[in-house]
Order: C-alpha cells, then structure tokens, then sequence
C-alpha cells in the first residue's frame, strides 16, 4: 500500500474546499420575482414501480404575494416544497431565486452543498405541519437559533428575537417551552423562527394541519399581515377555506398545476360563509 504524502493531501483538501466555494452560475430573472421555476420533475423509484411526484412544473412567486397550492394526498405538494427548500432535489428543472433582490437569480439546484446551507438558513423560511421545536430550548431560543449559527449581530439578534415574537403575539411568552404551548402558539414560534434571517421566501407545508378552526384563522391573519409588509409566501395546505385569503390558488393534481385562479378573500368572510354568518 502506498502512503500519501502530506503535500498530497493537502492539495486534494484544497482541491475539496475550492469545489466548495463554487459559484453556482447566475441567471436573469424578473425584478419582481422572488422565485422562478422551470420545468421542474422528479421522479421516485419503489422497486419496480416509478412515481412521477413532480411533472414539468412552472410557477413565478412575486415580492409581497401569498400563493397557496392545494390538491389532494399523493399529488406533490410536500414534494414540491421540499425541493423548493432544497431538502430534495428534482431530476431535472431550474428552482432559480432572485439572491441579489435586483434581477440576478441562482439555481439552486446547481448550487454547492456550502451554497445550498446557506439559502436554507439565509434564504428560505420553512415552516412545517408539525413544528419542529427544540423541545429543550425556550421560544426564544428556538428563534434565535438559525441567527445564531449564522453568526448575526448579539444586540440585533436579541431585539429582532423579541420583535418577532410580539408580531406573533407571543411578547409575554417568550421563556415558555415548547411543552408549554399551545400546538397554535408553538407554530407561532416556528413562523418567527422563519422569519429571523430576512428570508427571501416562507415555504409553509400545511401550516394549519394540526390546528382548531379559531387557530388557524389566527395563523392565517399573521400570514396576511406578513405580506402586506413585504414577505413573499407559498404556502401547500389541504384546507380549501384558507386558501381562498391567498393571491392566487394553484392546484396540484397527480404531479402537475392543473389550474390556476385568483382569490385574495377576506379570511373572516370565507369563515362567515362557510358557517352560514354564525
């Protein structure tokens, strides 16, 4: 067996870290847009049976706007969030976010794994059914935990931490646990967590999933009151009533948009109706 010599190694580490620091390569994208997808597909393998999760997906998310994509069990909804997070990846397709806010876009799928960490902590808000607490950490400090690890400002960080949680109307709560909370004030907490590195994009996965009818009215009023301050959202949910408070509904059928319209209503009035105005 031959022995590497230290020079060797060093230069295959080098070798390495430079692959690391590669710059994925840069697209133009409408100014406007936070995210542009291309023809996006992927394709799952179980035995000897292929499942087509994702099928030439096309979608444009603009700066301010809340988009809800619904559709039933089995047809790509978490799929396509997870890819858009880069949690997966499609076989093939662009998921291009405009990283410099001012029409220079990057593909994430073409991004480095170093460059890929960092959309998912600076870039991409996700927000899941179920959470995602650290049952050990107080609200606070499962907010403050994606700024601490991207080394943000002490003093900033610790006001922005206490900011958001009273946008989420939990001011006085922050020293509570996650076993404290309410399933409802817990997914306040992983909204304001999201929100803790100036995302570009909140990907929210069935964010109302677990929640009562009163709970969910009040996570979906913090999602409006997010947008009209700026945030751009795309949120997957099963629940047809708060989709219609979004800017437009995408429906997702067997992998593929199958319609698109928009909606934009009042989130008390779509309640209203449903329950005959009691």
């Amino acid at each position: 067996m031959i022995e590497k010599s230290d020079d060797i190694i060093k230069m295959e580490q080098a070798k390495i870290k430079k692959s690391e620091k590669k710059q994925s390569k840069a697209y133009e994208i409408d100014s406007h847009l936070v995210l542009k997808v291309n023809n996006l597909c992927k394709t799952y393998i179980t035995g000897k049976i292929s499942i087509q999760a994702l099928q030439d997906i096309n979608l444009e998310i603009r700066k301010g706007e809340l988009v809800a994509i619904v559709g039933p069990s089995g047809s790509g909804k978490t799929t396509l969030i997870n890819c858009l997070g880069a949690l997966d990846f499609p076989d093939s397709g662009q998921i291009i976010y405009n990283v410099s806010n001012n029409g220079e876009g990057h593909n994430i799928t073409e991004m480095s794994n170093r460059e890929q960490k960092y959309m998912r902590l600076n870039n991409i808000g996700l927000i899941f059914q179920f959470y995602n607490l650290f049952p050990v950490l107080t609200a606070y400090e499962n907010v403050e935990l994606p700024a601490l690890i991207a080394k943000k400002n002490p003093t900033l960080r610790k006001k922005k931490v206490k900011d958001l949680l009273k946008i989420v109307g939990l001011g006085e709560r922050i020293k509570h646990y996650p076993t404290q909370l309410s399933g409802g004030e817990q997914q306040r907490v992983t909204i304001a967590r999201s929100l803790i590195n100036d995302p570009l994009l909140l990907l929210a996965d069935e964010p109302t999933g677990e929640l009562d009818t009163e709970t969910t009215i009040q996570i979906m009023k913090i999602f409006l009151h997010l947008k009209d301050s700026g945030h751009s959202i795309l949120m997957v949910t099963h629940n047809n009533r708060i989709a219609q408070a979004a800017d437009r509904i995408l429906t997702l059928t067997d992998g593929k948009i199958v319609s698109e319209k928009k909606a934009g209503k009042n989130i008390d009035d779509v309640y209203n109706i449903e329950f005959g105005g009691h």
